[in-house]
């Protein structure tokens, strides 16, 4: 038997376990792990929060604040949804592997295997980009401090990190490598944890793509025009079969599509809402630089982070638009079938699959978010139109 969690899974549990992350340890010292992760990522939050009761009040301050707060806030998010549905998420693996034991069909297992892969490359993709990204930050952070081991010389060498906690944080000398350690300890672990829980939910999703195109696959193997042609009562039983295992397929697609909105429809909400606050704000200290080449490392900093907001509003909505438009895949295979030629019971059996179509099969966050290509164009919109605001009232 085929194991979905080795086979599509094990990047995710790479990610994920190393943090008591991971559905199928459920040890004391597991949850220890996942507890220190999520004391890092707050004990982050509070720091900075607590700026503002030490620091003097001004708009730019708050600014500050509130962008470096909300992209901690982001990472904060995943480790603790994780460790709330940690049932949820066995309970998903497991009816995903019991649709993937059902499958008898070799095409339709190379249907599934075909958007289980599509979900483990991209999960490599986005690790590769996560090292890159690590790496780059660790010779950004560290770099001065190996040189002052490398090449020594009277006065240290100037971190820009460094320079930038004294000027936003107001940290001492004294305390200023120590914060900068657990910065970037809590933004190292947070970040790891933030990719293998959005890229589980992403072959989750894939997945979902897939059992509406196995649906599709059988609505077409049971209006075969060799078994309309030759409608006697032994290929009206196999139509009937397969007619009945499509609308399953279709049915357990949508069941697991709706339970996975609803125990991430709290989680997802709160991403979208400090993504976009995250992102307005990042565009306004962009352009409140006066001298972008003289600082160049912050603006880098900066347009670094509000690409990777733009890459996580993309992702969410594209795997959104993938749902609908596979969805309505189903009833365009139904409408295109030649119903005509099937029997009075048949006809009506494919009338009531094309009933369905009032049902909206929609990835929809807060009841107010369809996750989608305008979606996309909507949240990007409301961002600028923030930054807009904040740039005309400093």
């Amino acid at each position: 038997m085929v194991c979905i969690r080795k086979r599509f899974f094990n990047l995710n549990r790479l990610l994920l376990h190393a943090f008591g992350l991971w559905s199928d340890e459920q040890t004391i010292f597991a949850r220890f792990r996942a507890t220190m992760l999520c004391s890092l990522l707050i004990s982050s939050i509070v720091f900075q929060l607590s700026r503002l009761f030490i620091l003097e009040y001004s708009f730019d301050l708050i600014v500050r604040i509130v962008s470096s707060t909300t992209f901690f806030a982001m990472f904060t998010v995943a480790p603790f949804s994780l460790e709330i549905n940690m049932k949820t998420i066995k309970y998903l693996l497991d009816q995903l592997q019991y649709i993937y034991d059902q499958l008898k069909d070799r095409n339709e297992i190379a249907i599934y295997d075909k958007y289980g892969y599509s979900g483990k490359h991209f999960t490599t993709i986005i690790i590769i980009l996560l090292v890159c990204a690590l790496c780059g930050d660790f010779v950004i952070v560290y770099w001065p401090y190996i040189l002052d081991i490398v090449v020594p010389k009277n006065e240290s060498h100037t971190s820009p990190m460094i320079q930038f906690l004294s000027e936003y944080f107001h940290v001492s000398e004294k305390y200023q490598f120590l914060v900068l350690v657990h910065f970037n300890t809590a933004m190292t672990a947070g970040s790891i944890v933030f990719v293998g829980t959005t890229t589980m939910l992403f072959s989750y999703f894939l997945h979902i793509c897939g059992m509406f195109e196995i649906a599709s696959y059988r609505i077409e193997q049971a209006m075969a025009i060799e078994l309309l042609h030759n409608c006697h009562i032994k290929n009206r039983i196999m139509i009937y079969r397969k007619m009945i295992c499509a609308i399953d397929m279709q049915r357990q697609a949508m069941e697991i599509l709706k339970y996975i909105v609803t125990v991430i429809d709290e989680t997802a909400f709160i991403l979208v809402i400090t993504s976009v606050v995250c992102m307005s704000c990042y565009l306004f200290r962009v352009f409140r630089i006066e001298s972008p080449m003289e600082r160049l490392e912050e603006v880098l900093v900066y347009l670094l982070d509000v690409s990777a907001l733009l890459t996580i509003m993309f992702l969410g909505s594209y795997v959104g638009q993938e749902i609908i438009d596979h969805s309505n895949h189903v009833y365009v295979i139904t409408y295109n079938v030649s119903w005509y030629l099937a029997p009075l019971h048949i006809q009506k059996l494919i009338l009531f699959l094309l009933q369905r179509r009032t049902k909206s099969c929609t990835l929809s966050v807060g009841g107010l978010i369809t996750a989608s290509f305008e979606c996309f164009a909507t949240l990007v919109k409301v961002s600028m139109s923030y930054f807009t605001f904040m740039y005309s009232v400093q």
